[in-house]
């Protein structure tokens, strides 16, 4: 079996898009040009970014280009997660949409976005996100992503068109998620085993439908306590909660449990602190019978699933218990397989974790870049970024079987050496090199494991120091 920590190390942000293909080398140096400013200075505005003029003359200049498509920007690094992700047995594909969120000043709008309301404009991005399938996580990058808008929001006939010239317009906006399956399993198509992975909103009986009739893996969370078939009849049917209150639970395990903060909480998703918490897991294989609502010639009657049920076990007074229903293609029969698909959707984390990279840890939402053109261009590159953020958090969490020069370059080691050497053992391996970065970051150990933020800032600031070492190096050597 092949670690994905060494598919990892062999990964950097330019080379993702070093053979992007925008007509024109030189607009291809360039976008190279510009990730590498990005990944030195993620969570810096476009000023502080590319410090020279020229610099930042080039940047505005590529992302406003006509003849530069988002499109094409984000095509080399789809390639690279395949080769990534074809290197391992079995990966997780996770889908989620996510907004981009600006907000109205002075009624200064920005050209061809959608309008929510009076003072906010936005867009919105529905993204793939690979990880391995181990229990690790790694993260392998992004295997398809899509912007789009709702029609409803847009205000004159040029922002309609400039939507539809990029698929960014849905009749039925559910389809974005069996779209996004067959678009990732048509760029994964060298990676032996995928499973999709998604949350509630995925929940409908014709995309399940279409899941199963062209032999695609998932794991999914039901949003609905669904109609089960209990005899040949249509009118012989019983509540999913009713046939699975027959089975037995499966076992008993402690999962981590993540905050959620009263700003991401919801009706649904009430805010709470991280916690662990003890679980229990049943399961039954069902029909789930065909709504009244789906036309019976658009889908069959029934269809077979696995529904996995998950439950705590003794909650914190006052706080919620977790409960979820996940239906799945995957094989139930052993309990170790419950507990794989479980772990699977609680991987579903991740993509939330790169969306939060993207927003806050790379400022995309800080972005006054003024139209919709600009900002998906912009995107395209900070995705790049956002997911070596990732990586960074990865490494020192597993890196600790591999020698350093596998993270960094020898003057980055030297410049480690010399400014954390507690961290570093005489032979230092990737993991000790990344709790030295992790150090220049502001880390507190007790804190626990570093995540992207804290792992972000210390790269960049290894990266300065490099520079001044570098400088400091040559001055010696004119003297």
């Amino acid at each position: 079996m092949v670690d994905p920590t060494g598919v990892l190390t062999a990964h950097s942000p330019t080379d993702d898009v070093a053979d992007a293909e925008l007509g024109d080398s030189r607009r291809t140096k360039r976008f190279v040009l510009i990730v590498d400013a990005m990944t030195h200075r993620p969570d810096r505005t476009v000023p502080e970014t590319f410090d020279e003029a020229s610099a930042q003359e080039g940047y505005y200049r590529f992302i406003a280009n006509p003849e530069v498509e988002d499109r094409a920007l984000y095509r080399p690094h789809f390639e690279a997660t395949a080769q990534r992700a074809a290197k391992l047995e079995h990966v997780l594909c996770h889908h989620d949409t996510t907004e981009f969120a600006f907000d109205v000043h002075d009624d200064e709008m920005r050209q061809h976005l959608a309008r929510s309301s009076s003072k906010r404009q936005r867009f919105l991005w529905h993204a793939s996100f690979v990880t391995s399938a181990d229990g690790h996580r790694a993260p392998l990058g992004l295997a398809c992503a899509r912007p789009f808008v709702h029609k409803s929001e847009l205000e004159d006939k040029e922002s309609i068109a400039f939507w539809k010239a990029r698929k960014g317009l849905f009749a039925n906006e559910k389809w974005r998620w069996f779209q996004s399956v067959e678009q990732a399993e048509a760029n994964l198509e060298e990676t032996c085993e995928i499973t999709h992975v998604m949350d509630r909103e995925f929940d409908d009986f014709q995309l399940l439908f279409c899941m199963a009739v062209d032999g695609y893996h998932y794991a999914a969370r039901l949003r609905y306590d669904r109609n089960v078939c209990t005899g040949p009849r249509r009118q012989d049917f019983e509540k999913l909660h009713e046939t699975l209150a027959r089975k037995q639970w499966r076992g008993k395990r402690t999962v981590e449990l993540s905050a959620r903060s009263a700003d991401q909480a919801s009706k649904i998703h009430p805010a709470r602190r991280a916690r662990k918490a003890k679980v229990k897991v049943r399961c039954a294989t069902v029909e789930i019978r065909r709504p009244n609502s789906v036309p019976a010639d658009s889908a069959p009657d029934r269809i077979e699933v696995n529904v996995v049920e998950v439950r705590e076990v003794s909650p914190p007074t006052g706080e919620e218990p977790v409960q979820w229903l996940i239906v799945t293609s995957r094989p139930i029969e052993k309990t170790e397989q419950l507990w794989e698909i479980v772990d699977w959707y609680r991987a579903r984390w991740t993509i939330e974790e790169y969306f939060k990279a993207i927003k806050t840890g790379c400022a995309y939402k800080k972005l006054q870049h003024r139209s919709a053109k600009t900002l998906l261009c912009a995107l395209a590159a900070t995705a790049v970024v956002a997911h070596h953020l990732l990586v960074l958090r990865y490494l020192g969490r597993h890196g600790e079987d591999l020698p350093a020069e596998a993270v960094v370059s020898p003057m980055q080691l030297r410049v480690l050496q010399a400014t954390k050497p507690k961290f570093l053992s005489a032979r230092p391996t990737a993991g000790e090199v990344m709790a030295a970065v992790a150090g220049l970051g502001g880390h507190i150990r007790s804190n626990g494991a570093p995540g992207w933020q804290v792992l972000g800032r210390g790269w960049q600031r290894l990266l300065e120091y490099e520079h001044a070492f570098a400088l400091g190096i040559q001055a010696g050597a004119e003297m």
